[in-house]
């Protein structure tokens, strides 16, 4: 047997060098693009040092209870455990129930891991009792309208050849991202009919948007906010109350997403201002086709 070189065994034990690394870092993304938050936290550990802490503490209830360890920790459960036993009881943290739901939605991005969307009071802009129960009652009607076209009745379609009448439905694959992009249309087309200001006491509301004439970035997004509510849409008002740019951040599909009124789209993950790929909205143009009901109608 020739004798290996000392340059041969080298350039072997560079190649397993890359392969490892390689190999280690590859089976790391896979490993995280598996598992979100939830799934690992669900599984994660209740046991530190040989004792078991399971009827005190549940590693996903402290994970969202504490934006504190989300950012200090993320979906560890280990140093979350570590954390809880050597400083969480002593401080009287909670982690057997959750306490964070009344401030804060924590939610997939719908790529991988979790985003943390604070909760905003929706505010109506200004609007008199009056002003708001009309438009209330656009936004009410509009909403139901997009409701129907999404999920028609069923059609009769005669007789079966057993003499009893059968029905079928009509099929529709409609997302909730594709109803959100749909209104946030609707509201750009009532926009359309006014005029853009920031002058005077409507421009930021929704009857400014559905009756007065008068709209803004703060008025499409009141305006789009209230339809979102009869949807059944979980939603926040994002920059309220700012001379930025405002829009609704909203849960679609079970999913972190954004719908803007002023440029008649919606979207998985963050808005396109926010580093968002505006190459993948979901815009009025490319679903209001699946919405025939509703475009029927003056809106």
């Amino acid at each position: 047997m020739k004798r290996i070189t000392k340059r041969v065994l080298s350039s072997i034990l560079l190649v397993f060098t890359v392969f490892y690394i390689f190999s280690s870092q590859y089976c790391t993304v896979i490993a995280r693009a598996a598992d979100d938050p939830y799934v690992i936290l669900s599984k994660g550990t209740t046991t530190y040092n040989g004792v078991n802490y399971s009827y005190e503490y549940n590693p996903l209830y402290y994970y969202l209870n504490y934006a504190d360890l989300r950012a200090a920790f993320g979906a560890n459960p280990d140093k979350l455990i570590e954390h809880w036993v050597t400083f969480g009881k002593k401080e009287k943290r909670v982690a057997n129930r959750l306490i964070g739901d009344n401030t804060e939605y924590v939610v997939p991005t719908g790529d991988v891991g979790m985003v943390v969307i604070p909760k905003t009071k929706h505010d109506n802009g200004g609007m008199t009792y009056e002003q708001e129960i009309q438009a209330r009652s656009i936004a009410k009607q509009i909403a139901a309208a997009i409701e129907k076209a999404a999920n028609p009745e069923p059609e009769d379609s005669g007789s079966s050849s057993s003499g009893k009448s059968s029905s079928s439905k009509k099929t529709k694959t409609i997302k909730d991202v594709e109803k959100v992009a749909y209104a946030a249309g609707i509201v750009r087309a009532y926009c359309d009919l006014g005029t853009f200001t920031y002058e005077g006491k409507i421009y930021r509301t929704a009857y400014g948007v559905f009756i007065g004439g008068q709209y803004s970035s703060a008025g499409a997004t009141r305006a789009l906010g209230l339809i979102l509510d009869y949807l059944g849409i979980t939603w926040v008002h994002k920059n309220i109350n700012t001379w930025a740019e405002q829009y609704c951040q909203v849960i679609v599909d079970g999913k972190e997403g954004y719908a803007d009124a002023i440029i008649a789209s919606a979207g998985y993950g963050k808005h396109p201002n926010e580093g968002g790929k505006a190459s993948q909205a979901v815009t009025y143009a490319k679903v209001r086709s699946k919405f025939e009901v509703a475009t029927q109608r003056q809106w």
